[in-house]
Formats: C-alpha cells, sequence, structure tokens
C-alpha cells in the first residue's frame, strides 16, 4: 500500500462517524477484508497470552457474507424493462447503454452491498469520450463514504448527497475531495469538488482542477430533465422501506454474531491442531532442551517442539524428591463434539436474518459440510418476492435517470418516464412445475380464477395489465400461426 495516502477523514458529526465504522464493518465482511476486524474480536476475546497460543485465525466461517450473497438472486437473470411511451432499444437491447455499462451483472453485488449494509448508491455517471464506445458508467458507492441530507417530508430521498472519494492531484499526490450535489434549494442546485479537511469539514473548492470547470450553480447546473427540472444522479436502494434515511444497525446480530462465529472456529482449528490428543504431564523431572519465547512480553514461555515420531528427554528436577511420574490426562476436548456446537451456533446467527430455519440447510456431500450454509430455492424465491418492490422503485428510477442523461449528453431520444422493471423468478424444479401447473389448470376448469389470475400465478412479478397483454399476445400468435 503506497505510504503518502492520507487516512479517510472524520464524518461531519460523532452520528454519522459511527454509522460509517458500522457500514464500513459490514462492507468489509462483505468483500472479504476484515481479517483485522476478526484480530480484533479475538483480542476482546483473549488475553494475549491465550492468543498467542491460539495461532493463525479462521475465517472460513462468515453466516453473514453467505447469507446475504444467497438471498442477493433478484438479478441473477437480467430483468425486463418496457415502457409504453416510446422505443427503448437503444437503452436496453443487446447493444444498448444499459447492456454496455453492465449495469445487471453490477445490479447483482449492489443487491448483496444493499441487503448487508442495509443502504447503497449507483452513481451515473457520462463518459462521451469511452472507448470503443461513448456512454454511461454505473458505480457502486457504499453509505460509509456518503453524508447526506434530506427533505423532513421526504425523509427516504437525499437532497444533499457528499461523498467522499480519494483523488490523485495533478502534483501525483492523493488527497480525499467531496463531490457534493446540493438540491436543498430547488431553485439553485449546485455540483462541485471540495477538498474535505481532516475534521470533515467541507474546504475550499477545488471543482476546476478536477472537473475542468468551476462548480455548477443555478442556471449552469447540466443535470436537468426535459422540462429543465433539477436532479441529483444518483440512486439509492434500501433494503426496506423504513421511511427514513437510514436504517443502518438493522440485523446487526448477525454483524457480531459472524465475528464470534469465527473466533468460534479459530478456537475449534486451535483445539484439533493442539488439543486433540491425550495432553502428558510430569512431576519431579524437567524437559531438556526448553526454548525462552517471547521474554520479553507478557506472553513469554518455555517450548519445545514436538510431535509423534520425536523423543523427549528428560531430566531429573534437582528440588524434587520421591519418584519421578510420567502419565497423561483424558482428552480436554471432543473436535467433533466443539464442531457440531459451534455449527449450531452458526445456524442460530444465520436465522437472525428472518429466515424461515426450513429454509436453511448445511451443505452436505463435499468438505465443507457442517458449516456452509445454504438457502434453499423456496427460501430464495420468498427473498425475490420480498426485494422486488424496494428494488423496482430504485430500478425504475435509475433508467429514467440513464434516459435524461443519455438525452442530454448522447444525443438519444429515450422517453424520460414511464418505465417498468419485471424481474424473472428462479426457475422451479420439474416437481414444482408439475405441481403448479395441476393446480391452477384444476382451479381455472373449476371457475375459481380468471385467465389472467392464472398468468398472474404462474409469472408472479406480472401485475393485472401485463397479464392481459401477455393473453392479447398469445390470441395473436395463435390466429396468425395455427
Amino acid at each position: 500500500m503506497q505510504s503518502n495516502i492520507p487516512m479517510q477523514p472524520f464524518a461531519p458529526n460523532m452520528e454519522e462517524q459511527n454509522r460509517w465504522q458500522h457500514s464500513a464493518l459490514r462492507r468489509r465482511l462483505i468483500i472479504g477484508a476484515w481479517a483485522q476486524d476478526l484480530e480484533d474480536e479475538l483480542g476482546r476475546h483473549l488475553p494475549m497470552d491465550r492468543r498467542e497460543a491460539w495461532g493463525p485465525a479462521d475465517l472460513s466461517s462468515n453466516p453473514f457474507e453467505q447469507i446475504t450473497r444467497q438471498l442477493a438472486v433478484l438479478y441473477s437473470d437480467a430483468p425486463s424493462v418496457t415502457n409504453i411511451n416510446g422505443d427503448i432499444n437503444a437503452l436496453v437491447a443487446r447493444d444498448g447503454i444499459v447492456t454496455r455499462a453492465g449495469l445487471w451483472p453490477l445490479m447483482q453485488r449492489v443487491q448483496q452491498m444493499v441487503i448487508g449494509v442495509r443502504e447503497s448508491f449507483v452513481r451515473i455517471d457520462v463518459n462521451p469520450i469511452t472507448d470503443p464506445y461513448p456512454g454511461i458508467q454505473y458505480r457502486l458507492v457504499t453509505p460509509d463514504f456518503v453524508y447526506c441530507e434530506s427533505n423532513p417530508d421526504i425523509p427516504d430521498r437525499p437532497n444533499y448527497y457528499c461523498e467522499y472519494r480519494l483523488r490523485r492531484t495533478h502534483g501525483h499526490k492523493y488527497t480525499w475531495v467531496a463531490d457534493i450535489f446540493d438540491m436543498r434549494d430547488i431553485n439553485d442546485p449546485m455540483f462541485g469538488m471540495f477538498e474535505i479537511n481532516s475534521d470533515g469539514t467541507v474546504g475550499r473548492d477545488v471543482s476546476e482542477e478536477f472537473m475542468g470547470t468551476p462548480a455548477q450553480r443555478g442556471a449552469t447546473y447540466v443535470y436537468r430533465d426535459s422540462k429543465g427540472r433539477p436532479f441529483i444522479p444518483v440512486v439509492l436502494y434500501h433494503a426496506e422501506k423504513t421511511g427514513f434515511l437510514w436504517d443502518t444497525y438493522n440485523g446487526s446480530q448477525m454483524v457480531y454474531g459472524s465475528l464470534t462465529s469465527a473466533v468460534l472456529y479459530t478456537m475449534f482449528v486451535h483445539c484439533v491442531r493442539d488439543c486433540a490428543w491425550a495432553q502428558k504431564y510430569v512431576a519431579g523431572l524437567s524437559v531438556a532442551g526448553l526454548s525462552q519465547v517471547d521474554q520479553d512480553s507478557i506472553a513469554r514461555r518455555s517450548s519445545i517442539a514436538t510431535d509423534p515420531s520425536s523423543i523427549l528427554v528428560f531430566t531429573q528436577d534437582p528440588d524434587a524428591s520421591g519418584q519421578p511420574l510420567v502419565g497423561s490426562f483424558t482428552n480436554p476436548t471432543n473436535p467433533s463434539e466443539l464442531l457440531e456446537s459451534i455449527s449450531k451456533y452458526e445456524m442460530r446467527v444465520a436465522l437472525a436474518a428472518g429466515l424461515n430455519p426450513a429454509d436453511i440447510s448445511r451443505q452436505s456431500g463435499d468438505p465443507r459440510s457442517g458449516y456452509a450454509l445454504a438457502i434453499s430455492r423456496t427460501g430464495q424465491r420468498e427473498a425475490q418476492k420480498k426485494f422486488a418492490p424496494t428494488f423496482r422503485m430504485g430500478d425504475e428510477e435509475l433508467l429514467t435517470k440513464t434516459a435524461i442523461l443519455a438525452n442530454t449528453f448522447l444525443g438519444t431520444k429515450l422517453p424520460e418516464d414511464g418505465y417498468r422493471v419485471s424481474y424473472h423468478s428462479m426457475p422451479l424444479t420439474p416437481d414444482e412445475i408439475r405441481a403448479q401447473r395441476e393446480d391452477i389448470i384444476a382451479k381455472l376448469q373449476a371457475g375459481l380464477i380468471s385467465p389472467v389470475t392464472a398468468v398472474t400465478m404462474m409469472y408472479d412479478d406480472m401485475d393485472i395489465n401485463e397479464a392481459r397483454e401477455y393473453l392479447l399476445q398469445i390470441r395473436r400468435e395463435r390466429a396468425e400461426f395455427l
């Protein structure tokens, strides 16, 4: 790591600083950068001498990452996007703006981050000279780098967005810069880049250095729709509609439980390596050849390396009297029982995600059996239904803003509203398909449901109007081709 990279500045206030720290912990658990967090947790559980004896930390258990990853299945297949107000092929076709920008693959990670961190942003940038195509770029921004404010009447939508970003100056030095979008006064919007002081306060305007133009204020603000209404080219995704801007600490028991689970697995590795045999002892004898270890620390001790093929040499203790003794204690722990206990604790941590216990199982038939958690396909489909409404709001806002930016900067003529996003449910098993088909046909023949209702039961992300259009399309195609 480069030594000239400064530390991230403090947040504007202590409440925001605490939010940043907790959100950053969740982000590190998801991306696998939590080794130091586990070391800190081990230090809270163990005195220094015991920590030294345990050896390397074991990062193999992370229920938080496993569960959030398996719940993030809404974008396993690219959603269907429609718009009744005009042609949107330039946006969503195979070579469309959204496809080239890789939005839907990115949204797989976005959803996991939103589920885990509770909120995340997708920021839209325009690159008119990007090789090989000019177009839109999307970027995931986690909330531990963002300070926001909102209108009290619309508390879960920011009207002030301040993103802390590490940038390199023309002198090749790194500095923290805040990208600020300010819409608190709708008649005087602003976008600019500003230095951030170490205490978190906003410093001097550096827009010209990094943007090439002064900060955009009032009439010069370019992020506007065709009617001249300004907007922020950022979309905030919520894991749950709470009516608040942040839901930072919801589900924190799974976060802290995952750290404790890793502590217990580190203990398991230590026990298997160092304690899975009968402990031997001597009385009236001393082991020859001991090495003095860590004599300058609280963990100082004498040790000698042994294994099943080594021979230990003992010498008579001059201070002892009587016959020397050599014996052994029984095994201090049973590794199988210890692993089972830890696995039960890990399952308890996973249930903090709010899942049905019947939907969580353990991987079987592979080396990870005993601690790798798996969510059933039924549980994943239920998660799709749960997350679809909140993510649909974000996706439709994102597509609307993308279309506006494409019209403004790329010369397209896309509709700027009316976008509808439909998600594809996870495929059913053959048995599930047969049971669903038989149930729907039986109800349809008995007159208990209409054809429109039957379609919505088969395709649970369709609304009534889409089901009607689907049935009309079937009738037209049957008349044309049969």
